[in-house]
């Protein structure tokens, strides 16, 4: 048993990668070659992706399910220019890819000399040790793998013994055990694939290394970490409970400015109506992506570099519909510091939460920053609903969403595309951020929808949903499209409006 030559399609990728090709440079990807009873490592893997040419993608395995619809990512094929981890996570199965790893027939010891050629080739083939910022960037993030890992596996005890203690069913448990038991097929394959490319857009300047790896940042404080790690298990605990028992708690808030179709997803405490939810919601989110959630979130970032290549941060508006707990925003805001930003969320006390986020970046990355808005940091914050954003006609260079469409029903979905399109100045760029969709990873379009189960009522119609012919429709124009993982994201401009030439006749008249 022998680990795949590292050069199965030799250094396209990096040299791709080195070179900071244009999203917009409209390559052909090849599918991968299938080897039987290998290892691929993890560049292996990416590099067997990957041949320059001409022309978008022609998808291969497009034939559609029996009598049902052309899949989202058929119709994404037409309409975007495609980065390369498009057509790497559509070949993508971590199953296929660690299957001498996780081949039960073969001996222990075979299987352990599989993993550890593995790790060799996948360490030597990341560069991991080529650089200081390389180590800094895999040792951190794969402790935040590991310590999310632990997490869950930990919760999912908790969640056991007190389930067992209350003589409840524990089949919701079980499955979930069994998904932390293959880790090495699912999660943490995944999670070192997703910092990989996460890596490629750092060193091709794509933006800059995460911000929260300054290990003064409170993440690394023990006492920080204990108290995340116990505010998850206890809402692991109660969250897992509801979705045994199948009864999702009602949103406790009523009001005019709360819609209909407000749910507590997830089966979450309190929906996102209080600090509670808040300050545990992305320890809980990480946990279930085991620590590649702010990677696959970054991917905006690729998009919205070009978007914004050449023009002065200071003179550009920006706009987060649904920003959360403001996390992500930080990102954005340490890739563009001066950037006037704006924060929109229905819930105060998540807007409440991203204010405190982004006074801590502040803090920590640019004390003596100076800019309008709350806390000197350039970011206003406001509550308002996506589909009825309280925010002027074409006032945004950029306008963005992270994880907002799946939980929106389609009526909903078209109405905050319109507002989006509607606050957009023309030549802007709108990006959307969200889940995969049917056929963009077709190993799991059998299991995609399961999602749906976890009090997500809208899921299993967004993953269906014509993304790219929604935003058509409200008036902007496809530009480009890339892969993180279970996460995918979208560009699209506003056409510029041509002035219109007046005929002036020899008298001076119209």
């Amino acid at each position: 048993m022998s680990a795949m030559n590292l050069r199965v399609a030799g250094p396209r990728l990096a040299h791709a990668a080195s070179q900071g090709t244009s999203l917009r440079s409209r390559r052909r990807y090849a599918p991968p070659s299938r080897h039987v009873s290998t290892v691929r490592p993890v560049r292996a893997a990416l590099e067997d992706v990957v041949t320059m040419g001409d022309g978008r993608v022609e998808g291969e395995g497009s034939a559609n399910r029996e009598g049902g619809s052309v899949p989202p990512a058929e119709m994404d094929a037409q309409r975007f220019d495609l980065h390369w981890s498009v057509e790497f996570w559509r070949q993508f199965s971590a199953r296929e890819a660690l299957q001498d790893v996780m081949d039960e027939e073969s001996p222990v010891s075979a299987r352990l000399a599989a993993a550890q050629e593995t790790l060799t080739s996948a360490l030597t083939a990341s560069n991991a040790l080529a650089s200081t910022d390389a180590f800094r960037f895999w040792a951190y993030h794969l402790v935040r793998s590991g310590f999310f890992s632990a997490q869950a596996i930990f919760g999912l005890s908790y969640a056991r013994s007190a389930a067992e203690r209350d003589s409840r069913s524990t089949e919701t448990l079980t499955r979930m055990e069994a998904i932390a038991k293959s880790g090495w097929q699912g999660p943490l394959a995944e999670a070192c694939l997703s910092y990989y490319q996460d890596f490629e857009n750092i060193k091709a300047g794509k933006y800059g290394m995460p911000w929260d790896m300054n290990l003064n940042h409170r993440q690394f404080n023990p006492l920080y970490i204990a108290r995340k790690a116990a505010a998850f298990v206890a809402e692991a605990t109660d969250t897992l409970r509801r979705r045994e028992e199948g009864r999702a708690e009602d949103v406790w808030i009523k009001s005019m400015g709360v819609p209909d179709y407000f749910k507590t997803f997830h089966y979450q405490s309190d929906g996102w109506m209080s600090s509670r939810s808040a300050q545990v919601y992305e320890s809980s989110t990480e946990t279930l992506f085991v620590g590649r959630q702010d990677a696959m979130q970054r991917t905006t970032l690729l998009l919205m570099e070009e978007a914004l290549r050449g023009k002065d941060p200071s003179q550009v508006a920006a706009l987060e519909v649904a920003c959360g707990t403001g996390r992500f925003a930080t990102f954005v805001k340490d890739a563009y510091p001066t950037m006037d930003l704006t924060l929109t969320d229905l819930s105060p006390f998540y807007l409440q939460e991203a204010r405190e986020n982004m006074k801590y970046w502040k803090r920590m990355r640019a004390p003596t920053l100076s800019l309008p808005g709350v806390d000197g940091n350039g970011t206003t914050f406001l509550q308002t609903k996506a589909e009825e954003l309280d925010v002027a006609d074409e006032s945004m260079d950029v306008v963005y969403s992270v994880y907002l469409f799946h939980e929106l029903p389609p009526d909903v979905q078209t109405a905050v595309a319109k507002e989006m399109a509607r606050v957009l100045k023309p030549g802007g760029m709108v990006i959307f951020t969200d889940s995969v969709q049917r056929g963009d990873r077709p190993s799991m379009d059998d299991t995609l929808g399961n999602f749906g189960d976890f009090n997500e009522p809208f899921y299993r119609a967004y993953i269906e949903r014509d993304l790219g012919g929604l935003f058509e429709s409200v008036g902007l124009t496809c530009v480009a499209k890339a892969v993180n993982s279970t996460t995918k994201s979208l560009s699209f401009t506003k056409p510029q409006v041509e002035p219109m030439s007046v005929m002036i006749d020899d008298a001076g008249n119209n």
